[in-house]
């Protein structure tokens, strides 16, 4: 039994070892895109095609950038956000949006900005319905989870609040990552590659945030993302034709809405989010927050089916009770007739375009 118990402990040692040399030349990397980061500057983009590690561009930008008055959490739906739709001068709003992002990327993010003394005036938060649901367990957030962990431990002590339950759910993830076989297979991959010379994981990122520099004016057919943040859609998604979209968004609704298909109502994710809100407020952070809107179609289609019109109503009962609580301003937006919107102002079934956002967003922040 000894031997094997040893050989075991052997095993484990090498796997975390291994992880934490991996973990290591990854921080150390991640200096590196700092420095990339630091580059961007006004009048200039990155540039780039497909997709970038969003959750590691937020951190590297945070990191760098000066104490923002205005800051914007949410997901995808908020990204066209610039700072002209927000009503501010360049360098005084960031958007700190990021694709399917979720409460842990908002507490990361706010970890972030709070460490570095960059705590904003005004935080608007985009709140999609699916943030609050067990359904959305995709572990995108995982790569921030130091900083998660972090305002566990700080807003925890602050505010009185043992938060011990949630404190060791995010020790067992950092744990499992350490002893996980799979982390293992990846970082001996990733550290072979370094010692070979190639491209590692995140070097992708910053090679595209120093080849991909060039001014808004020259971004063409192709993405990119200003320096505050906000971005700018690829030519084939902001050329397509209202009926293709609606074409499209029906189809998309009718096979199963994103996040909403699957939508099972999870208290620990609005404890937490209640948490992160009272801190914020604690602060001295002014909160506004909304729902976004739908393509007009999507909307009646859901709010005809009853179990999707249910979720949402029950995702907007708890925002709309919890900004009371806090003290924050509440809209739901959801319906694109409230603001108003049309067809013509949506990408797809949940992404409006700037001009549909500048007029919510002029009625969320009317005299800022």
């Amino acid at each position: 039994m000894r031997p094997f118990v040893l050989s075991l402990a052997m095993m484990l040692g090498l796997v975390v070892a291994v992880n934490l040399v991996a973990t290591w030349d990854q921080e150390r990397r991640d200096r590196r895109l700092e420095a990339g980061a630091a580059r961007l500057a006004p009048g200039l983009v990155v540039a780039f095609d497909g997709q970038v590690d969003e959750r590691r561009f937020q951190q590297a930008r945070l990191e760098v950038i000066g104490r923002p008055r205005i800051v914007a959490f949410g997901s995808s739906r908020v990204r066209d956000v610039a700072s002209e739709i927000a009503g501010a001068v360049p360098g005084k709003f960031y958007n700190a949006g990021m694709s399917a992002a979720g409460v842990d990327d908002y507490i990361a993010l706010w970890s972030l900005l709070e460490r570095r003394g960059n705590v904003p005036e005004v935080a608007v938060f985009s709140v999609d319905a699916w943030v609050l649901s067990a359904g959305n367990d995709a572990p995108r957030w995982i790569a921030l989870a130091p900083e998660v962990a972090r305002f566990l431990d700080v807003a925890g002590a602050r505010a009185g609040m043992p938060l011990l339950a949630q404190q060791l759910l995010y020790r067992w993830y950092q744990a499992k990552e350490f002893l996980s076989f799979a982390v293992l297979q990846s970082s001996v991959r990733d550290l072979a590659r370094g010692v070979a010379g190639h491209r590692q994981r995140g070097d992708d990122l910053l090679h595209t945030m120093s080849a991909g520099l060039v001014r808004e004016a020259d971004v063409g057919a192709r993405q990119a993302i200003r320096v505050d943040g906000s971005v700018i859609r690829p030519k084939e998604m902001r050329d397509r034709s209202t009926d293709l979209v609606r074409e499209e968004v029906v189809r998309h609704v009718s096979g199963g809405p994103y996040g909403l298909a699957d939508f099972r109502w999870e208290p620990a994710r609005g404890e937490r989010l209640a948490a992160l809100w009272r801190d914020m407020r604690a602060a001295g952070v002014d909160l506004v927050v909304y729902m976004p809107p739908y393509h007009p179609a999507a909307w009646a289609l859901l709010e005809a089916n009853p179990r999707h019109a249910a979720s949402l109503r029950q995702a907007k009962d708890f925002l709309a009770r919890l900004s009371r609580e806090v003290g924050a301003s509440f809209v739901d937006a959801s319906d694109p007739a409230s603001i108003p919107c049309a067809e013509a102002d949506f990408y797809d079934m949940q992404h409006a375009t700037p001009d549909c956002l500048r007029r919510l967003w002029q009625r969320l922040l009317p005299r800022r």
